[in-house]
Parts: C-alpha cells; structure tokens; sequence
C-alpha cells in the first residue's frame, strides 16, 4: 500500500513538473506568437504606407502629365503608342494606343522639315520633337511641344528689327534727297513764268506735282522711322487747314474734299506736322480709291478724346486685307509704297491713340484716329522733321 502510495506521488510530481513545463511553453509560444503578430501588422502597415505613397505618386505623376503644357508619348520597345497625355492627344488627333508611332506620324505630320528642324502638322502648325530612352528595356519618350507660336513671335522680332534698320537707313536716305528735291523744286516753279505754251505749263504742272509726290515721300519715311508724338499744342481748325492745303495739289478734278466745321476749335496736345502728314496720306488713299470720291474729314469729341476721321463713299476695303492694310510695305497697288497707312498707325500710336478701321465693300471706308486730348504717359516726346 505504501510503495502505491510512493509512486502515485512520484506520478503526480512527474505530472506537475511536466505541466509546467507545457504552460512555460505555452507562455512562450504565446509571447512568440504576439512578436510575431506585432512584426507582421508593422510589415502590414508599411506595405499599405507604401502602397498610398505608390498611389500619390501615381496620381501626381497623372496629374502632371494632365497639366504639363508640352505632349508626352510613351513608345514601347517594339515601336507601339502605349500612353499618351491630353497635349499629345490633342496635337495627334487621338490617343492611338497601341498603334505604330512612325505610322501616326506619317499620318500627322508632313515629310519635310522646316530649317529649324520643327516637324509640320497637315493644318500648318509647328511642332518641335524630341525622344529620349526611358529605361534600359528600350522603350522611349517622344515629348512634343506646339512652337508655332513661339515661331510667330520671333519672326516678328526679325522682322522689327529689319523695320528698325530699314527706318534707319530711310531717315538718312531721305535726309540727302530732300536738299537737292527742294533745289528741283524751287527751279521748277521759278519756270512757270518763262512757259509760253499751255502744253508746256500742263507738262511743267505734272512735273511740279511728282516732285510734290517725292517730297511727300520722303516726308513719309521720315515720319515712319522717327514716329513723331506729343509736343505742341494742336488746334483741330489749324491741322484741318494744313491738311486742306497739303491736298489741294493732289485732289482730282472729280473729286471732292467736305471738312466738317464740327469741334475744330478743339484743341489737342500733339505734333501738327505728324498729325498733318498721317491725314493727308489717308485722304490721298480715298481719292485714289475711285474716281468722283468724295471725303470728308470730321472731329468729334469724346470725353477726353477726339477721333478725327476721314469718310468716303469709294468701293471699301476687301476683307481679306483689313488685317493687313496697316502693315510696313502691304500695297494693293503696283505702284504703292506701302508706307501711307503704316505711317497713320505709327502717328496714332506714337501720340498714345488709336485706329479705328470700318469698311464695307460697296459701302465706303471709315478710318478714324482716338487721340487723347493730352499726352499720356506713354507716348514719346515730339521729334522734329529736319
């Protein structure tokens, strides 16, 4: 009974020291499992920072390319449009994802260059393109940017700077002609009374009037290179008056010139003789339009402006060439210089005004001048006619 007794102790002890053991392996095994949980929710939460960054990015990487003002085309190694943002979209026509980029090329652009290396769309506008490798998988980035634009404005500038050197050269050209034009003229009157023929004085007469022409010419470029503004006062009867005289030798028989007695005891701070020249030509203009034109020269005043226009009922202006009339050496006329109008735009904006062009063909042509009354800020100090 005793040794049972023993040993069913011995048992129990046996039991106890091995269930402690289990429960310390428990506890064990249930610390490892909590690391390991922890470790697998830290891993958890980094792959979805991760992933949320990967998202931003991607949104942000969209965005850009939304919002980037050149096209991107992303070519895949064999040659495919795979990707294409709005620009892009919008300068090909179409996404063509997954269509062969040399043919949607052909299909855009002309096969010609310009000599600046731009690739030309079939509508006319200017691409410049350029492709760079994306990776070493062969695929590649096609960046296209519109410079037709761009290509404008520096024609522009080349071309105002030729304008600049032209005037220039005109300024010093007419300088040296207008000496010995005066002599010719001078000489030329002094004939009149030694003319015994009528057709003799006829031819004397024609010939006085081309040197006249000269002489506005020459005034014509001067004005054009030096663009004269603001420096005197101008009253509207006294320019009306110039003008009246500077016309009389050119207005046609047919022809009639009405000034409109209306505010010409106005006056205006500006220079008599650029104003003078500027209506003249456009008056000149007018009486070449059509034959028994008739022109009237009118100020209005308006608010602290006047607009002094020239009217006539001669047959218009195309509107093909509105936009162009205004331009350095633009002449519908075999014989024109291009210069008359250019000239009015050069006076207006030099005095800090405006031009005001209405035409109707059939109809007539209106062209006024919106001069300030006083000189503004911007305009450029009077220079004269030497």
């Amino acid at each position: 009974m005793d040794s049972n007794r023993s040993e069913l102790e011995q048992a129990f002890k046996v039991f106890n020291r091995i269930s402690e053991q289990l429960r310390e392996s428990y506890d064990g095994l249930q610390e490892r499992v909590a690391a390991l949980t922890e470790e697998l929710e830290v891993a958890r939460r980094g792959e979805q920072r991760e992933a949320r960054h990967a998202e931003r990015l991607a949104a942000r990487l969209k965005l850009l390319l939304g919002t980037l003002p050149a096209g991107v085309v992303v070519v895949d190694r064999a040659g495919a449009i795979q990707e294409t943002n709005p620009v892009a979209v919008a300068i090909l026509g179409g996404p063509h994802q997954g269509e062969a980029w040399q043919r949607v090329a052909s299909q855009v652009f002309r096969p010609q260059l310009t000599p600046k290396g731009d690739w030309v769309r079939l509508d006319g506008r200017l691409v410049s393109l350029l492709v760079s490798r994306l990776g070493a998988d062969g695929a590649k980035i096609v960046l296209l940017t519109d410079v037709s634009d761009t290509r404008a404005l520096e024609e522009l500038v080349n071309r105002n700077q030729r304008l600049s050197a032209m005037g220039e050269m005109a300024a010093s050209l007419a300088h040296q002609i207008r000496t010995p034009l005066a002599g010719a003229l001078l000489y030329m009157t002094q004939c009149r009374s030694h003319v015994a023929s009528h057709a003799q004085q006829e031819r004397l007469e024609r010939g006085i009037e081309r040197i006249h022409h000269l002489d506005r010419l020459v005034n014509d470029m001067l004005v054009f290179a030096r663009g004269h503004g603001p420096g005197e006062r101008v009253r509207i009867a006294d320019l009306f008056r110039s003008v009246h005289h500077g016309v009389a030798a050119i207005k046609p028989r047919e022809s009639h010139l009405v000034i409109d007695g209306t505010d010409v005891l106005v006056e205006l701070e500006g220079n008599q003789s650029a104003l003078t020249a500027a209506l003249t030509n456009l008056i000149s203009n007018a009486f070449e339009a059509a034959p028994q034109v008739v022109v009237t020269l009118k100020a209005q005043v308006r608010g602290n402006r006047v607009e002094i226009s020239v009217h006539d009922n001669g047959p218009g202006i195309a509107l093909e060439i509105q936009s162009r009339i205004f331009d350095p050496f633009f002449s519908t006329r075999p014989a024109g210089t291009g210069l008359g109008l250019a000239v009015v735009k050069t006076v207006a904006e030099a005095h800090g005004g405006e031009l005001e062009l209405e035409s109707t063909p059939e109809h007539g042509t209106t062209i006024g001048l919106e001069l300030p009354r006083e000189a503004t800020a911007s305009a450029s100090l009077a220079r004269e006619v030497a």
